[in-house]
């Protein structure tokens, strides 16, 4: 197994420069030449071009989903696989890059992959792919994923000696029979970070609860496909509603979605219970080489933030109970040939079209240097005007999390997070798992889905 997210952060200065920030005039994004791995040729069938109309499936941590957008005729549909309940559609209001779905929201990459926020600010995304049929595979092929949480982290007691957040991220290698209806899954890793009683300075390896290995079904219904697996191979350790490590029960449902451009989309529940229960991931092909992490921060990009709600009794009573929030965001350089950083935020109003706003910065840090376009040891750096960072109490949050002062003289939080990125068909995606302690006291977990433009 590797090593997780390591508890030293690299020193970083938020430089908040909004009035310089234009998404359509500040740097463009740049196609590193990207050359091709040694030995067999690797991957899915070339996609076929992309048409107005698309369904897709994904998963709503717990949960499957699947949605359809017609950009033909302006109108959408989506629906609750798992725990069903009536399908809601309605039309389509093309908003700054995103469709606009009534109080829902979707960012699109067309035909490829799309973020579904199936309600108002409130409500967790979704990740979903087309699959249509079921692919074959040259060789293996290596697909990278951060966990999706749908709800607050769960921390050990007070005692506890804290090395960092519970950052969901992993990979599994995956290869089919001739027909692409029997697939083969290997050397899954990671899954979600064990409980946080390691020592300080030690940050804890990932795990998996369940084989590392097994075999899963693709079939096709109507004019869509999925891959089924049974047993206890748990892609996301991290289970709703408790949000605890909790072994994958008998009566589970595991479900995988391959996109023909290389998006991975998964999600394991339970069906059988009243309460949602289970969890899912968002993912894409690992790259064929290491990326070019200048390129990568060259881009510019638009997509979903999404922080989960809190519970004070994760910290023994200590604050107060909140919602989630899930918005569009829009992400690039400030400063052309910022190296390993983007900075951006939410748009003005919580809307999706205008400046967005620069208050956000990602830092990617280091490329993995076995797993290309992993980031371990990114960090992101926000505002925290109520100083939430520097005043929690409940633990020691020393070496993990930094309080610091932008150049304007705004107190600043820095906290780790991990970042999976890739270039599919010519266009980076970035994928980011992070835990936002300036959000509140006490913080929320965040994930935030960059495609680029």
């Amino acid at each position: 197994m590797r090593s997780g997210i390591s508890a030293c952060l690299i020193g970083l200065c938020l430089a908040i420069l909004a009035s310089a920030f234009l998404m359509n005039g500040c740097g463009s994004g740049v196609t590193p030449q990207v050359g091709p791995r040694p030995g067999a040729p690797t991957g899915l069938p070339t996609p076929s071009a992309a048409g107005p109309v698309n369904t897709y499936a994904g998963g709503h941590s717990p949960g499957e989903w699947a949605f359809t957008l017609d950009n033909s005729k302006n109108q959408f549909t989506y629906q609750p696989i798992t725990y069903p309940v009536p399908a809601t559609d309605g039309a389509i209001q093309a908003a700054g890059g995103f469709s606009a779905l009534g109080s829902s929201l979707a960012y699109e990459v067309r035909g490829r992959a799309a973020v579904l926020r199936p309600g108002d600010s409130t409500t967790p995304p979704v990740f979903a792919v087309p699959q249509a049929q079921c692919y074959t595979i040259t060789g293996k092929m290596r697909f990278q994923y951060i966990a999706m949480f749908p709800g607050g982290a769960v921390f050990g007691p007070p005692d506890t000696t804290y090395t960092g957040p519970l950052l969901g991220y992993g990979s599994v290698v995956a290869s089919t029979d001739s027909t692409g209806k029997t697939w083969y899954f290997e050397d899954l890793q990671g899954g979600a970070w064990p409980s946080p009683s390691t020592p300080s300075g030690n940050p804890p390896a990932n795990i998996v609860e369940g084989p590392a290995s097994f075999t899963a079904t693709c079939s096709t219904t109507g004019s869509q496909a999925s891959i089924s697996f049974s047993g206890t191979s748990n892609l996301n350790d991290f289970w709703a509603p408790a949000q605890l490590f909790t072994p994958i029960p008998s009566e589970a449902k595991s479900v995988i979605w391959i996109g023909p451009s290389g998006f991975f989309a998964a999600d394991q529940s339970d069906p059988t219970q009243s309460t949602p229960t289970g969890a899912s991931i968002a993912g894409m092909a690992e790259p064929l080489s290491a990326l070019s992490t200048s390129a990568v921060t060259a881009g510019q990009y638009l997509g979903l933030l999404y922080e989960a709600g809190n519970n004070p009794q994760n910290y023994g009573g200590i604050g107060s109970a909140s919602s989630a929030f899930s918005t569009a965001v829009g992400f690039g350089q400030v400063i052309p040939g910022g190296g390993t950083t983007l900075t951006g935020g939410i748009f003005p109003n919580g809307g999706t079209t205008g400046v967005p706003n620069a208050d956000i910065q990602i830092n990617l840090g280091k490329q993995d240097i076995t797993l290309n376009g992993l980031y371990p040891a990114a960090s992101v750096t926000v505002l925290d005007p109520a100083q939430n960072c520097a005043n929690f109490v409940y633990f020691s949050l020393s070496g993990v999390v930094a309080s610091g002062v932008s150049a304007q003289g705004y107190t600043t939080c820095t906290f780790p997070a991990v970042v999976v990125a890739g270039q599919l068909e010519g266009k980076y995606a970035i994928f980011v798992n992070s835990y936002n302690w300036a959000a509140q006291y006490g913080g929320m977990p965040m994930q935030i889905y960059l495609f680029q433009q």
